[in-house]
This record gives structure tokens, C-alpha cells and sequence, in this order.
């Protein structure tokens, strides 16, 4: 077999047509489409009482009937261009999907907003990057969820709904690192990894008319060779050609953004392209054709589109784009279903087993079972390929292999039940209780990194070694609310360990939004609920407006509340929040949202005094020598971010300051400082806190009024 890790292959969907250009009937719901039709295979629509619901009957040539309640129907309008037709796709139903989103480094990533994009219904992943959507509107053999976070290019993931269970998904988000620039009126080429780009002069557009300024170009190209692209890519690698679906071998895919100083999207004007190079990875080279199908990623549908050819110049592939997203240059073929059920040998199904499937045309792909041992996706047809299930051991990320056989996928779907175990494991198992003692509904348990997930709150862990653990448990069965156990140390010997109920009761993570609707995660930190992220609202909790001043003279001579973006750019608001002065901070129309206030000094020494009881409350200067560490995010920071661990979930972020000298901006990136609503001896300074990249240690001073920092809130 050749290049065996070269792309993804398995795919959790079923087909759909891709039709020519007609007149489509949308419907949609939350502001969503639930609903896309071509009109001409509509028979008839009607409304009609089901259980008690007043439902719209979408009735076509057919006999395939879509049925929606009229409650949850925004509007209907009928447009130009292409549809799925939906009776490719199933009946409209629901089901549930849990999943866990992480950062490109691996880290977790918390308050990313995943959506259900037929439906609208949405959750935000946790502070271990956990999500669970349930019930949501998915068609029978199409489910779809985007995720988004600012500061990252939007991920998604499509998946074959089961029938029971819930389905188990995982994402790696991309970061939004700018490539390049150039001037619109001029054109220009920006490289990014693998990938350059040509834009011709006179090509962009901003809300449909001529753009003339600075292009800021956001691009992330994907190594196809790598394993983690199946996590990084959006949907799944499966494509629409000639009204029908194949699976995808990819030699190359990238993400590729346009954006304005003020990260309005850009685009191509209408006839104008782009080039694309891509460099083929050296491994692909021996089977990169002279020419290759191009496609882009449909974000409403869920699926790569074909949109022509690419050309091979030397070991690079050079396609023309007319838009952007995703583009992607990939070799169709045809494919079988495949299901399975992984157990023991005494029959107990595994969870959470990583699956991996050997193709000699496709590369290899990675899924996981769900908590029955479900897991089901697409194989290549007509091939002998190579089936590895691993478990996981106690270290983060370490798996081995448990189960290897070769099956064969010809022209039927394939169904198997497989045994996997490790010739030394040792399991752990328990179960998750709530505050009454009764298993959770839904829930999951971590160790290290990883998460698995409960079946009525019960649990078994395969792990290939003895020792330590630790081991905690998680109740999500409230949206927005998740309780946690302790932190449980547990030995496990040569017989495992049955740890009986882990009782998860202590509230730790929450939302709170604030008047202008941007939404928080909430961390109980001792006796103290956090935000655990910077403030970034321009109103007061009663509605009025708090002055943005760009101008850095003004900013130096205020003494009104003024709020400001680092370097007055709103990427930055997205990642690190707003930089506050003083005066909007003590401003007793609050700039938290209502039942929260900017915390005292003396509320910030609660904290740092929980965190490291040894601490000086009354230093002025470095307070704490390690509680730096533990509020510090993983991610946000510098490539050497000392010492961090985010132990506590505070998730600090260096969100740098503005200068109340000359209203220049400093150390975002590698420093972070948070007022406090207290003022210092000198009423013209007042007290804050300051996290450093280059350090473990918390720090207290003071400064000038119309200083420019970030700002958490305490709950009342």
C-alpha cells in the first residue's frame, strides 16, 4: 500500500443530488434554512394538524412528504440557483451530537458556539471544550453543526445520524493568522505554508461594490498527509459531482479569508479569479495526476462542491477560485456504507474507541465510537482495506492498538461487530451522580485531555497500564450549567478499579450575557463566580452608550468613561476584549452585565488568596509567585507562555494595555492587566492586577485613571 496516511475516507453522510440552476422554494426557521426545494418537484404544499401542531406539508412529485411546524417557520421566498433535493436526504427528524472542540495546538477551547445549521438550535462548548446539542433538527442521513469562535476560521462537521445515541464529534479549530496584505487597485501575492495566492488588480469587492484599499488575507492550508486534518477540515471529505456524491482523496486543501482593517469580509467581484499554487506533498507526488478535480466547501449544505480542474505545473497544483472559503484538490470515487459496534470479550461496548480505516486509494480516516460502541461512516468501494481500533492508556493522547483485521467493501454496505481489547488493560469504571445521588442524563468524565462520554452516567475506561489517575466527572444535563465532581486520584491495579459514583455537584461553569448580547463563560473560582473571559460591551447594563475614542490625544485627556479596541482593531475585541479607563469602570450605571460588578481590590486578594494561601495581600508588586500560572489560558499567548496551566479556569488573556501618557498601545499578546474598582492612596491612580507571558507570578499596582485595560466581572 502507498501513502497510507495520505487523506480522510470516512464519511457519516448519505447521498444527495446536485441539480442545475432553478427556481428554489426556502424555508426557514430561527432565521436558518430548514428547507431547500427546487419548485419544480413540489406537488403540492399544505398545512395540516399533526399531534396537535399546525405543521407545513411540503408534498412532492414523488410522494415524499416534508413536514414543518408552522410555529417554528421564520418565512418562505423562492430564489435562483441550486438545492438539494430533499428526498435524498430522508425525513426531517432529530437527534444528538456531543463532541469536543480544540485549538491547533490541541488545546481545549471554551464558549465556541456550535449550531445546528438546519434547525438553529446552538450551545457553547465548555472550559473542556464539551458540547452536547440535543434534539436537534437533522434530516435522516444528513446531520450538520458549524462551530465558531472569534479569532478562529469557522470549523463545522457533518455526520449520518444514528438512530440511537448520541452521535460523537470531533473539531480542530483553525487560528485566524493574517498571511499577508496588499492593495486592492494593485493586486498582489501572498504565500501562507504550501499555499500562494495571485490576486489580479482591480478584483475585490466589499457588500458588492468596488474595493479599493488594504486586502488583509487570512489563510490556513492544510497538510493532507497529516492525521489531523480530519479534525481541522470543515464537513467531511465528500463531494458533489454530476448529481451524485463521492468520497474525496485530498492533495492539498486551504481556508482562505479576505478581510478590510475592520474584518469586514471581502470578496471576489463577479468574473474576476484568483490563483491558487498549491505545493504537492512529497509523499503524494508519485500519484498527483496531471490534472485534478477542484472543488469548494458549500457552508450552508455541508459538502465540497466541483468546481472544475487544477493543473499540475512541476509538484504544484494551480487552480483558478472565483470565491472564497474552502478550496480543495481532490480525486472522487465511489463508496459503501459501513457500520459497526466495537465490545469486549464479555460483551460490553466500548466507548470512545478511535477507529482508524486503511485505504490503499484513500489514505486512512479516524472516527469514534459513540457510548453504545456505535460508529458508522463511508468506505471506498471494490477494496481490501485494514480496520485498527485503539484504546487509550493514561497519558494524554497515547492510544494503542487493541484490534487489527483486514475486511473487504465491494458493492454492498458493510455491518460488523468487532472485539478489541488491549492483552493487559485495566479498566476504570463508575458513575457519574448528581446532587440526589441518581446517574446524570448527560454527562462525561476526563482524564488528561481525554474526554469520554456516559451512557446514564455510567462509564468504563480501557486503559493499557496500572497506577495513578485522576479522574473527574461532569453533569451537563442543564443547558449553560455544568457541575463537576473533585478531582478524584485513583490507583488502578492488575484487576482495574471500579470507583462506584462520582458525585458531581459543585457548579463551576456557566454563561451570563450582557446588554449588547455577547455571551460569557462563567468559572466558580473558591467562594467567587468569574467571567473567564474580558468584557467587550460599548453599554451600560442600563442602556447607555460609553464613548469609543480612537483619537490617542483624546484618549490621554478624558476623564469621562471611553472604551477602546487594541490598536483600535476589532480582531483584537474579538479575541482579547475591550481596553477600558478607569471612569467607565467605577461608573455607577455598571459596565458589567446586571447581578455583576467590576471586583474590588479587595474581592481580587479573595482571589489570588485562594489560589496561593502563602500570598501577600498588601504587596504592591508581585503578590503570588504561582497564581499567575494557574489563571493564565493555554492559548492567547506568545509561543512561550511560562508556567500556564489554567488550573483554576479563570483563562486570562494578554489583552495589553493603551498608554495613558501618549494613548499608544502596548503588549498585547504577551501582557494582560485588569482594573479593579478600587481606588489606590493617589486619587489619581486606582488598583489593578497584571498576568505576564515570561512568568508563573500574579502581580498588584497601580496607575493613572485613564489607563487603558481590560476588565472581568464578578457576580454580585
Amino acid at each position: 500500500m502507498k501513502n497510507l496516511s495520505a487523506t480522510i475516507l470516512l464519511i457519516c453522510l448519505s447521498i444527495f443530488a446536485e441539480l442545475p440552476a432553478q427556481t428554489i422554494k426556502n424555508i426557514y426557521r430561527h432565521n436558518l434554512p430548514v428547507l431547500r426545494i427546487p419548485t419544480a418537484l413540489i406537488d403540492k404544499v399544505e398545512t395540516a394538524d399533526i399531534d396537535g401542531q399546525r405543521t407545513l406539508r411540503v408534498i412532492q412529485f414523488n410522494g415524499f412528504v416534508s413536514q414543518i411546524p408552522v410555529a417554528l417557520i421564520d418565512s418562505i421566498t423562492h430564489t435562483d440557483g441550486t438545492a438539494l433535493d430533499p428526498a435524498q436526504l430522508g425525513n426531517l427528524r432529530t437527534a444528538s451530537v456531543m463532541g469536543v472542540v480544540r485549538g491547533p495546538t490541541g488545546a481545549l477551547v471554551m464558549n465556541a458556539i456550535v449550531r445546528s445549521l438546519y434547525g438553529g438550535e446552538e450551545t457553547h462548548t465548555d472550559a473542556n471544550g464539551v458540547f452536547f446539542l440535543n434534539n436537534i433538527l437533522v434530516y435522516d442521513k444528513l446531520g450538520y453543526i458549524t462551530i465558531t469562535k472569534p479569532g478562529f476560521h469557522q470549523g463545522s462537521r457533518s455526520f449520518l445520524p444514528l438512530e440511537t445515541g448520541s452521535n460523537r464529534v470531533n473539531v480542530q479549530l483553525l487560528t485566524m493568522t493574517q498571511s499577508g496584505t496588499f492593495i486592492a487597485t494593485a493586486g498582489g501575492t501572498v504565500t501562507s505554508g504550501s499555499l500562494q495566492l495571485t490576486f489580479p488588480a482591480n478584483s475585490i469587492q466589499l457588500n458588492g461594490q468596488p474595493y479599493t484599499g488594504t486586502v488583509n488575507v487570512y489563510a490556513q492550508a492544510l497538510d493532507p498527509t497529516a492525521p489531523e486534518m480530519f479534525d481541522q477540515m470543515p464537513g467531511e471529505l465528500l463531494g458533489g459531482m454530476n448529481d451524485s456524491l463521492r468520497l474525496l482523496r485530498s492533495f492539498g486543501m486551504a481556508s482562505i479569508e479576505l478581510r478590510d482593517a475592520s474584518m469586514n469580509e471581502l470578496q471576489l467581484a463577479n468574473g474576476q479569479s484568483a490563483t491558487l499554487k498549491f505545493n504537492i506533498p512529497t509523499t503524494l507526488q508519485a500519484d498527483a495526476p496531471a490534472t485534478i478535480d477542484w472543488w469548494s466547501f458549500d457552508e450552508t449544505l455541508g459538502y465540497w462542491k466541483h468546481e472544475g480542474v487544477a493543473q499540475r505545473q512541476g509538484n504544484k497544483y494551480v487552480g483558478l477560485a472565483s470565491h472564497f472559503s474552502w478550496w480543495n484538490w481532490d480525486i472522487p470515487q465511489y463508496y459503501n456504507n459501513f457500520q459497526g459496534v466495537v465490545n469486549t470479550s464479555s460483551g460490553s461496548p466500548i466507548s470512545d474507541a478511535q477507529i482508524k480505516i486503511i485505504s490503499q486509494t484513500l489514505g486512512s480516516g479516524t472516527i469514534y465510537t459513540n457510548s453504545d460502541g456505535t460508529f458508522t461512516c463511508r468506505v471506498p468501494q471494490d477494496q481490501s482495506l485494514t480496520l485498527n481500533v485503539n484504546l487509550t492508556c493514561n497519558s494524554t493522547n497515547d492510544w494503542v492498538l487493541a484490534h487489527s483485521e483486514t475486511i473487504t467493501s465491494e458493492q454492498d454496505s458493510i455491518v460488523g461487530s468487532y472485539t478489541a481489547e488491549i492483552s493487559n488493560y485495566y479498566p476504570i469504571s463508575g458513575t457519574v451522580v448528581n446532587c440526589s445521588g441518581q446517574p446524570v442524563a448527560i454527562g462525561y468524565v476526563k482524564i488528561g485531555s481525554q474526554i469520554f462520554i456516559t451512557e446514564n452516567g455510567e462509564f468504563t475506561i480501557q486503559t493499557c497500564s496500572t497506577g495513578n489517575y485522576q479522574i473527574q466527572g461532569f453533569d451537563t444535563s442543564i443547558p449553560d450549567s455544568v457541575k463537576v465532581s473533585t478531582l478524584n486520584s485513583v490507583f488502578v491495579d492488575n484487576d482495574g478499579i471500579e470507583i462506584g459514583n462520582i458525585e458531581a455537584c459543585s457548579e463551576i461553569y456557566g454563561i451570563v450575557a450582557d446588554i449588547d448580547g455577547n455571551i460569557y463563560t462563567t468559572v466558580i473560582i473558591g467562594s467567587q463566580k468569574w467571567m473567564a473571559e474580558n468584557l467587550k460591551t460599548e453599554t451600560f447594563s442600563e442602556g447607555s452608550q460609553i464613548q469609543n475614542v480612537t483619537i490617542n490625544s483624546g484618549w490621554t485627556q478624558i476623564t469621562t468613561p471611553a472604551w477602546s479596541n487594541y490598536s483600535n482593531n476589532t480582531i483584537n475585541d474579538t479575541l482579547y476584549g475591550k481596553l477600558y479607563n478607569w471612569f467607565a469602570v467605577a461608573d455607577p450605571r455598571n459596565v458589567c452585565p446586571t447581578n455583576w460588578h467590576v471586583p474590588t481590590d479587595e474581592e481580587w486578594n479573595t482571589l489570588i488568596g485562594f489560589i496561593h494561601p502563602a500570598y501577600n495581600p498588601s504587596n504592591s508588586g508581585v503578590q503570588s509567585n504561582i497564581a499567575g500560572g494557574k489563571m493564565k489560558s493555554i492559548t492567547g499567548w506568545g509561543s512561550e507562555n511560562f508556567g500556564a496551566n489554567n488550573e483554576t479556569g479563570f483563562s486570562g488573556l494578554p489583552g495589553g494595555t493603551r498608554s495613558h501618557q501618549n494613548g499608544l498601545f502596548y503588549g498585547v499578546g504577551s501582557e494582560g492587566y485588569w482594573w479593579s474598582s478600587t481606588e489606590s492612596s493617589v486619587t489619581t491612580k486606582a488598583w489593578f492586577r497584571s498576568l505576564f507571558i515570561s512568568t508563573p507570578a500574579s502581580s498588584r499596582s497601580s496607575n493613572y485613571k485613564n489607563s487603558g485595560y481590560s476588565v472581568r466581572c464578578i457576580m454580585d
